[in-house]
């Protein structure tokens, strides 16, 4: 199963009073809320993308593809997917009516690169007209692109990104006992497991839930590095059987679910969620990226956020962080256009325009860290930024294999759910998974 998560709502009105249209450097038209999906541009010819949109997010990237028309010539056409995203994109490359270009989630990157679905996107990166360069993103965001026998190439670039940090609800926190708050205890040089644990006991003697994580790689993986440890090696092997550390992170997370400080969430009842229980104050921390944020700005209860704890207390350690990818159609009708797009799309005043005003991503490329901080909400956003610079994104090891990707869920979904596994089991059974897709 995968978690479930808060929607990422845009507020119109954030958008209309940030003045944003101009932010890729082109004058603001006072037309573009009626030019729809496009713009009336076509000298260049017609270039188009599609990506999985809740309505505020389809507003903002029609905006963008308005914007976008003018500045390459060209007729920019987005299509917003509602539902099964995958199946549909599938569809249409199989009927030869896919877009140009198009978002890739982490666990299709493999079989699109393997069927020759997408371009290699190296050669447009490094050239002098391309507005975003490799160099641009953290390496480490961007390795599940490559192909996955380690041949040369770059099929995706990451979109954006949100990073694993805990929020809180200062209010659960305080009936429960809790003095200080995580935000408090990081500053104090004081944020290790064993306050994690200490504050999750807390909340669970006062009759409310402390933390509830999935068996989605976002929310298990944190433990391998939460006490030091490693997941993968450099070379990306899987490692964290073999690594200590690791271990005890493993351990102390199977033993927090035994003790009840830590609910999996593939044991609640149907319909409860942490996202809900969350907003509802029945839930202490939520192990989510910055898509919460606009879903929160409108609570009443007090919220910040903290990065996963340290052994030392004050660091901020390896810790996963969410993307997607924007690919290059390999069979695009005008795919010197569809480059632009992708450049200007994952650009610094391209990912300026799509984030600033909604607060439901960090930017995937460097130098942008007012976009987290922007409003001072949450107070502490800066350390979003701070966990992209150290984080990864999913390990290739996890999705090189089309049957890797699929199975993982729920393979740790079902050791997840039983009692007997232990921290070696658990690393056994992903490890022989993985080798097994090679």
């Amino acid at each position: 199963m995968s978690n479930s998560l808060f929607s990422r709502s845009i507020d119109r009105r954030t958008i209309l009073r940030s003045g944003l249209l101009g932010v890729l450097g082109l004058a603001a038209a006072p037309a573009v809320a009626a030019c729809g999906g496009g713009s009336g541009s076509s000298a260049g010819g017609s270039v188009s993308w599609a990506a999985w949109a809740n309505p505020g997010e389809d507003e903002r990237y029609k905006q963008f593809a308005a914007e976008l028309g003018k500045k390459i010539d060209a007729k920019v056409n987005f299509q917003a997917v509602v539902g099964d995203y995958q199946a549909k994109l599938l569809s249409q490359l199989a009927g030869g009516s896919a877009p140009d270009a198009f978002y890739v989630g982490d666990a299709d990157m493999a079989k699109m690169i393997d069927a020759k679905q997408i371009s290699d996107l190296t050669d447009y990166l490094s050239r002098g007209q391309s507005p975003a360069k490799l160099e641009d993103f953290p390496e480490d965001l961007y390795q599940w692109c490559k192909p996955a026998d380690g041949s040369a190439g770059i099929f995706g670039i990451p979109v954006d990104c949100n990073p694993s940090v805990f929020w809180y609800n200062k209010d659960v926190l305080s009936a429960a006992g809790v003095s200080q708050d995580p935000a408090q205890l990081f500053e104090a040089g004081t944020w290790t497991p064993d306050a994690l644990e200490d504050l999750l006991g807390k909340v669970r003697a006062s009759g409310k839930k402390g933390l509830i994580l999935s068996n989605w790689w976002f929310n298990w993986c944190t433990a391998t590095t939460m006490f030091g440890g490693q997941l993968t090696d450099e070379s990306g092997k899987l490692v964290l059987a073999d690594d200590p550390k690791a271990q005890e992170g493993l351990e102390w997370l199977l033993e927090q679910f035994k003790s009840g400080n830590i609910t999996y969430a593939g044991s609640l009842p149907k319909g409860q969620s942490g996202d809900a229980l969350f907003l509802a104050g029945q839930l202490a921390l939520n192990n989510v990226g910055r898509w919460a944020l606009p879903t929160l700005k409108d609570v009443k209860f007090g919220f910040d956020i903290v990065p996963i704890p340290s052994p030392s207390g004050k660091d901020i350690l390896p810790a996963p962080v969410a993307t997607a990818a924007i690919a290059l159609n390999a069979k695009a009708k005008n795919p010197e256009k569809a480059l632009e797009l992708i450049g200007n799309y994952v650009s610094r005043d391209g990912q300026k325009f799509r984030l600033s005003g909604g607060g439901n991503a960090v930017p995937s490329i460097k130098g942008l860290d007012e976009v987290a901080t922007e409003g001072g909400i949450p107070a502490h956003g800066q350390w979003f930024n701070d966990v992209v610079a150290k984080g990864y994104a999913i390990p290739r090891a996890f999705v090189g294999n089309p049957k890797t990707a699929t199975e993982l869920p729920l393979l740790v979904d079902k050791l997840f759910k039983d009692s007997a596994t232990t921290a070696a089991s658990f690393s056994s059974a992903v490890t022989e998974l993985v080798e097994s897709g090679k």
